[in-house]
C-alpha cells in the first residue's frame, strides 16, 4: 500500500482558498507531504503488519514497543518529522494547520498504531501554548521538540468515561508550585512506550469538591520523570488487550502522589483540555480517511486480478458499485476536513461545530469502507494475510475514543445547535449554500432542497423534550449533507485531478446513491422524536 498522494493534492487544490482570501501554497504543502510519504512507505508501513502480530509487552513495569516501530520512531526523529506541527518560537518547524494535519493521514495510513503514539505531541503543544505561563511553554515544548518525550492525553477513568464530571483524581497543592496527583486512568494511549525516554502526561484531575463536577477539574503536566532523573510515581498497571491497535500500548496508569504543574487557572481544566480534544477529533477523522483509502486501494488492487466468469471481479456490477462507494467515500470525507480545516481561525463556533460532524462521519466511513472492502475480497479478505481485516479492527476504535460518536451526535443535538446565540443552523445552511453555488443545475437544486429539509429537521430536534432519541440520524443527516458539499466543491474543480473522468463518474454514483438517503434519515429523526419510549 502507498500514500494517495494524487488524491490528496486534488483535493488540497480544490480546498486551498482559506479566511481572509488567502491560499494555501499547494506546492510546498505537496512538497512536505511526498517527503513525509516517501519515508512512511519506505520504513513505517512495512513494519506496520508485523507490528499488528506481536504487539506490545509489559515486561517490568515498562512497555516494549515492537521493535520495528522503535527503529522507525528513531529515524522519523533524525529526519526531523516530529517537529512538523510544534510552534517554530519553541523549535519546531510550524506548519500550517493543513500540512499538520494532511500528514495524519500520511502517518495513519502507513500504520495506525505508530500514528496513535506520536502524532498526541501536536495537541499538546497547542494545550500548552494556550493554558501554560511563557516558561512553561519554553520549556515543555522543548522537551516535545527534542523528539526525548512524547505526550498523552489522561482523561478516561473506571467510572468516568464520557461523563468527566465524574472525574476522582485528585490534586492536592504543595504549597511550592507543584501539586500531587492520586488516582487511576484507563485507556491511555502510549501511557508508556520505549519510543522515547520520557513521557509527559497531560492530566485532568479535581481540585475541587465532586459536586463541583466539571468546573472542579483542572490540567496539570505530569512528567514521568522528575528533574534529577528518578521515575515519578506514575506505574502502568496493565496493557489492555484489544480488537485491534496491537501496536499501540492503551494502559492503565496509577498516580501514586505524582509530582505535577498546573497549566492554566484552577478549575479550567475541561476548557484547556479541549484545545487537544478538538485537534484530535480532526486526527480521528483523518485516520478514517486514511482506513478508507488503504482499503479502497487494497479492494481494488484485488478486484482488478481476480477472475471470476472469465473477467476480474471489477467489471461484476456489484463489485464495481462497491468499489465507487468506497472511492466516493473516501474522497468525500477528505474533502469534509480539510474544508473545515480551511475554517480554521475563520469562524470558531462554525469549526467548533463541523469537527465533531467530521469525526462521526469520517469515522464510520472508515468502518463501514474497510467492511465493504472485506466483502470485495470475499473469503481472502477475513485472512490476516491480506491485510485489510487489520483495517478493521484498528479502524473499529475510531468510532468510541475522543468523544463517542453517540456521544458526539447528543452533543450536536443539545449544544452544538444552540452556540453562537442559536445562528449556526443559519450559519452551516450558508455554509451548504456557498457550496451549491459552486455546483451544476442538478446537485445545486439537491443542496438547496436538502438544506431546507436539514433546518426544518433542527428546529424539530431543538423543540423536542427528549432530543437524544432523534440525535444520531441527525447527526448522520449533517454529515451526509456536508459530504454532499463537499462533492459539489470536488466535481467544480476536476479539471485538476489527474483523472477527471473518474471524479465525474464518482460524482453522479454520489447524486444516484447517497443523496436519496438523506430524505431517509430525516424521516427518521423526526419519527423518532414522535415516539414516546
Amino acid at each position: 500500500m502507498v500514500t494517495p498522494l494524487e488524491d490528496i493534492r486534488f483535493t488540497i487544490a480544490a480546498f486551498n482558498t482559506v479566511s481572509a482570501g488567502e491560499t494555501w501554497d499547494t506546492p510546498a504543502t505537496m512538497g512536505i507531504l511526498e517527503s513525509l510519504a516517501e519515508f512512511t512507505d519506505s520504513t513505517i508501513a512495512p513494519a506496520n503488519q508485523d507490528a499488528d502480530t506481536k504487539g506490545c509487552v509489559l515486561s517490568d513495569g515498562r512497555v516494549q514497543m515492537p521493535a520495528p516501530l522503535v527503529s522507525a520512531y528513531q529515524e522519523y526523529v533524525a529526519l526531523g518529522w516530529h517537529l512538523l506541527s510544534l510552534p517554530e518560537a519553541h523549535g519546531g518547524i510550524g506548519a500550517a494547520p493543513l500540512a499538520g494535519l494532511a500528514a495524519i493521514e500520511v502517518l495513519a495510513g502507513a500504520s495506525h498504531a505508530f500514528q496513535m503514539v506520536v502524532s498526541l505531541v501536536g495537541g499538546a503543544s497547542e494545550a500548552i501554548e494556550a493554558c501554560g505561563n511563557a516558561e512553561q511553554q519554553q520549556r515543555l515544548i522543548a522537551d516535545l521538540a527534542s523528539g526525548e518525550t512524547l505526550a498523552t492525553m489522561c482523561l478516561t477513568e473506571p467510572g468516568a468515561g464520557s461523563d468527566l464530571g465524574a472525574i476522582k483524581m485528585k490534586a492536592v497543592d504543595n504549597g511550592d508550585g507543584y501539586w500531587n496527583l492520586s488516582g487511576g486512568k484507563i485507556f491511555i494511549s502510549g501511557g508508556d512506550q520505549n519510543l522515547t525516554p520520557r513521557i509527559l502526561h497531560l492530566v485532568l484531575a479535581r481540585t475541587g469538591p465532586a459536586e463541583s463536577r466539571t468546573k472542579g477539574l483542572s490540567l496539570f503536566a505530569c512528567p514521568s520523570h522528575l528533574d534529577d532523573g528518578s521515575r515519578n510515581a506514575v506505574e502502568t498497571i496493565r496493557i489492555e488487550e484489544k480488537l485491534g491497535l496491537h501496536g499501540s500500548p492503551t494502559c492503565q496508569l496509577s498516580f501514586n502522589a505524582a509530582k505535577a504543574e498546573m497549566l492554566g487557572a484552577p478549575g479550567e481544566g475541561l476548557k484547556a483540555m479541549f484545545v487537544m480534544m478538538n485537534r484530535a477529533r480532526l486526527e480521528v477523522s483523518l485516520q478514517g480517511v486514511a482506513l478508507s483509502a488503504q482499503a479502497t486501494q487494497l479492494a481494488r488492487t484485488y478486484a482488478e486480478t481476480r477472475q471470476q466468469g472469465g473477467k476480474t471481479i471489477d467489471q461484476h456490477p456489484d463489485v464495481k458499485r462497491m468499489l465507487m462507494e468506497m472511492d466516493a467515500t473516501t474522497l468525500g470525507a477528505r474533502a469534509m476536513v480539510y474544508r473545515t480545516t480551511a475554517l480554521l481561525g475563520d469562524s470558531d463556533a462554525l469549526t467548533d461545530f463541523l469537527t465533531p460532524v467530521c469525526k462521526v462521519f469520517c469515522s464510520d466511513a472508515g468502518s463501514h469502507v474497510a467492511d465493504t472492502g472485506i466483502q470485495v475480497l470475499g473469503g481472502y479478505g477475513y485472512l490476516p494475510e491480506y491485510g485489510i481485516e487489520q483495517l478493521w479492527r484498528d479502524g473499529r476504535v475510531t468510532r468510541l475514543y475522543e468523544g463517542t460518536n453517540g456521544v458526539l451526535a447528543m452533543t450536536l443535538a443539545t449544544r452544538l445547535l444552540k452556540l453562537d446565540d442559536g445562528n449556526l443552523v443559519e450559519r452551516f445552511a450558508a455554509e451548504i449554500a456557498d457550496a451549491a453555488n459552486l455546483a451544476d443545475e442538478p446537485m445545486a437544486k439537491c443542496l438547496n432542497e436538502l438544506v431546507q429539509l436539514w433546518q426544518q429537521t433542527a428546529t424539530t430536534l431543538t423543540e423536542s423534550d427528549q432530543p437524544g432519541y432523534g440525535a444520531m440520524p441527525f447527526m448522520q443527516l449533517t454529515g451526509l449533507v456536508f459530504f454532499l458539499s463537499a462533492w459539489a466543491r470536488l466535481h467544480a474543480t476536476r479539471a485538476n485531478a489527474a483523472d477527471p473522468e473518474r471524479i465525474e463518474q464518482l460524482y453522479r454514483f454520489v447524486q444516484a446513491d447517497m443523496v436519496p438517503n438523506a430524505a431517509a434519515l430525516a424521516r427518521r429523526t423526526a419519527q423518532l422524536l414522535q415516539q414516546s419510549w
